[in-house]
């Protein structure tokens, strides 16, 4: 029986007349990496923070570690480190000084600052002011602070916001090692599903508040439609002899389509093509990309 790290049951969260999350059921087993996706402003920061005691939910309920999170919430958040949004830190004291900040608040042993800063590969930089630091190192110092109390939930909201390629591998890496090297459960919220792709083993998908998949990403990648694509010299000419044969396509920038069909079908509409004396130039599988699907679903906004 899977063991869930945290679990929603109809969670939602109004402003006004107006439901920013709207009945989520957000479902985390242990040790995995789950990716929330959804576009700016779909909802996925204010679950986040209700999932963190930052707000209190309009409706529903919030299960983590197994327990009732409103009549367990500080034994649960003691499991939990985060970073949401931008970290925040004093640019005039080192790494090291701004994690002393935080370990005395949380009480943990000093060796622990430099356990974090090995993790996040900080260690060369760790008497340096952070004002020095470059936004990628920045985001590793808030994850190394979010990891200095041994969580056993990590939620990260858009970690890779604003960093370039380099600093996005580095987060990315640095993610997918903690449920493998430290047992640690990951939530990442983001709004590009490239990046959850090389990382996430599940996926959640939020569009105006509300959860339209969830699953793993090899049954988001089911979910695409592939088509046949048939080049030709006259594709509207084509197109219009093929509907006469009672053979149904779509005609697109002089090519046609074909959804995806049986071998023998293909072959016969490029036999018919050629009895007519059409040049059939090119027949290829066109399949939807990840980010296609992504931008389809939240396009359509309906519950899988």
């Amino acid at each position: 029986m899977s063991e869930y790290i945290v679990r929603t049951n109809h969670l939602t969260k109004r402003f006004g007349a107006r439901n920013v999350v709207n009945g989520v059921n957000l479902e985390i087993e242990k040790g995995e990496i789950y990716g929330f996706l959804g576009p700016n402003g779909a909802g996925k920061t204010t679950t986040i923070r209700m999932l963190l005691g930052l707000m209190k939910p309009t409706h529903g309920s919030i299960q983590l570690f197994q327990q009732d999170f409103s009549k367990n919430k500080l034994s649960a958040l003691r499991k939990i480190g985060s970073l949401v949004e931008s970290p925040s830190y004093y640019g005039h004291l080192s790494a090291v000084e701004n994690l002393e900040a935080l370990r005395k608040i949380l009480s943990v042993p000093r060796s622990r600052i430099s356990e974090v800063l090995e993790t996040v590969r900080l260690s060369k930089e760790a008497n340096r002011p952070v004002k020095g630091f470059s936004l990628g190192m920045k985001q590793r110092l808030g994850i190394a602070a979010a990891l200095l109390g041994n969580p056993e939930l990590l939620i990260l909201d858009e970690p890779t916001n604003g960093l370039d390629p380099s600093g996005i591998q580095e987060i990315r890496e640095l993610i997918k090692n903690m449920p493998r090297e430290y047992g640690i459960t990951v939530l990442v919220s983001s709004h590009l599903l490239s990046e959850i792709d090389q990382m996430a083993t599940r996926v959640g998908i939020i569009s105006k508040g509300s959860m339209i998949f969830q699953d793993s990403i090899e049954k988001l990648r089911q979910k695409a439609k592939s088509q046949i694509r048939i080049s030709v010299n006259d594709g509207e000419a084509a197109w219009k002899f093929l509907l006469n044969e009672g053979i149904t396509t779509m005609y697109e920038d002089g090519s046609l389509f074909l959804d995806k069909v049986e071998n023998e079908q293909v072959a016969s509409v490029v036999s018919a093509l050629a009895s007519e004396r059409f040049s059939v130039y090119r027949v290829e599988e066109q399949k939807m990309s990840l980010e296609d699907i992504f931008l389809e679903l939240t396009k359509e906004e309906v519950s899988l």
